[in-house]
């Protein structure tokens, strides 16, 4: 059953000023009134979902796995309905996408080909890559890229403060095994601090790209952006605190006129605050972390030296087509998708995957200097940006997510939203 969309547009939604709310006015009809089924709470929980449940799966399954495969399917069973649930005509269909689709293919079948043909030892297992690869990759990327229409502002700052909330009460309820290391990195078994750091900072980028938009700092970001900050700092995550703040920068760099002014002002006035309140403990944190990349002193950066070297001669022994998916010394990713792409594949085989980061950066520009595109957008854009500079020392291809996901729903936004705009202008569109 459906009813008429009401074309009144809620100005605490206007985010980017000046007349956007007119021209989004048309689609604040399309929702699934069920929040939870929604597509930005589907698109929230594919890109911070797991590991905002990590702390309470921790405190109530520490050993088992039976809790963290109960969230993964939770996650996938709330995309498919949200995906299953919008009206075929309000989905999008990129043909730039295409070369994303291509790459896949190549790189499914160069892994196909390694664990069934060659017998090549990779320590996850065939189970495990492919069933995180389809399950928490290639299909979240091809349902969530489809719905760029129907992410509603409200619904993800819904769905992006509660898990927020619940990412921080997982480490409350955990804080006695945080902090049995006293002055070591925070981790628990179920989120190490790779991934504690990277999560922290997610939510961080949100909060500061919500303040940006809305020009307002209300209660939530107000409250929980310093609790999140002190996990960024205590996890001690070298790749987060690089790749967030590479995408921060970025950002603040593609902005205009005034929002630039403002984010650069906002920037100021919590460096101030955070020097007045702990003076320079939590930058000393993170200048004595950031000190440590030396391939001669620390163990993990000597590893992976090793490995991009390892990787680096496997590809030029086969430069058109590679090879191997790991790094054949180790037995393991090399710890670089780019570098990853071209041993699998090599570079014949990378030449799509390229085209897709060209695309996707491309789309990243657009949309943050447009200043016309919604909150999921302009999120969506800078996670890209943090997860391709992450890219480069962290992550395999079938396991980086987040990195398929932002960068194929970026491409979509721009070149899918703007023409679906167009058509639609004039459009009535019903709410199902």
């Amino acid at each position: 059953m459906t009813q008429r969309a009401n074309f009144r547009y809620d100005t605490s939604t206007d985010f980017n000023q000046g007349g956007i709310g007119h021209r989004f006015a048309h689609l604040r009809g399309y929702v699934d009134r069920r929040v939870l089924f929604s597509p930005a709470t589907a698109f929230a929980l594919v890109i911070c979902g797991t590991y905002a449940f990590s702390g309470i799966v921790n405190r109530f399954d520490p050993e088992g796995s039976a809790g963290s495969i109960l969230v993964r399917l939770a996650i996938v069973l709330i995309l498919l309905i949200s995906f299953l649930i919008v009206p075929t005509k309000f989905r999008s269909s990129t043909p730039e996408l295409l070369p994303l689709k291509l790459f896949f293919i190549f790189y499914i079948s160069r892994l196909v080909e390694n664990f069934f043909v060659s017998s090549v030892y990779i320590p996850a297992g065939p189970v495990a890559v492919f069933g995180f690869l389809l399950m928490s990759g290639v299909g979240p990327t091809l349902l969530i890229s489809s719905l760029d229409r129907t992410i509603r502002n409200e619904n993800l700052i819904l769905a992006m403060n509660a898990l927020c909330i619940i990412f921080l009460v997982g480490l409350f309820i955990n804080r006695e095994i945080l902090f049995e290391s006293g002055a070591g990195r925070m981790s628990l078994d179920k989120i190490n601090p790779i991934s504690m750091g990277h999560t922290a900072f997610l939510f961080l980028i949100y909060f500061i790209i919500l303040t940006v938009n809305t020009r307002k700092l209300s209660i939530i970001p107000a409250v929980l952006s310093p609790i999140v900050f002190l996990v960024l700092v205590w996890a001690r995550s070298r790749g987060a605190y690089i790749a967030g703040a590479g995408a921060l920068l970025i950002y603040v760099l593609l902005l205009k006129g005034s929002k630039r002014v403002f984010a650069i002002s906002g920037a100021i006035a919590v460096a101030v605050v955070v020097l007045a309140s702990t003076g320079t403990e939590l930058i000393d944190v993170i200048t004595d972390r950031l000190a440590r990349i030396d391939p001669d002193a620390d163990q993990s950066t000597m590893i992976r030296s090793q490995l991009y070297a390892g990787a680096w001669r496997q590809f030029l022994e086969n430069p058109l087509f590679g090879r191997y998916v790991v790094e054949m010394q180790f037995h393991f990713y090399p710890h670089n998708i780019y570098l990853e792409s071209l041993i699998s594949v090599g570079a014949i085989g990378s030449l799509p995957f390229a085209a897709h980061i060209v695309l996707a950066l491309r789309s990243t520009v657009g949309i943050i200097r447009s200043g016309k595109f919604p909150l999921s957008a302009v999120l969506t854009a800078v996670i890209f940006i943090r997860e391709a500079i992450a890219g480069l020392a962290s992550g395999s291809l079938w396991g980086n997510s987040v990195f398929w996901v932002t960068s194929a729903l970026t491409i979509s936004f721009w070149y899918g939203y703007q023409g679906f705009l167009e058509k639609s202008r004039n459009s009535e569109i019903r709410a199902y």
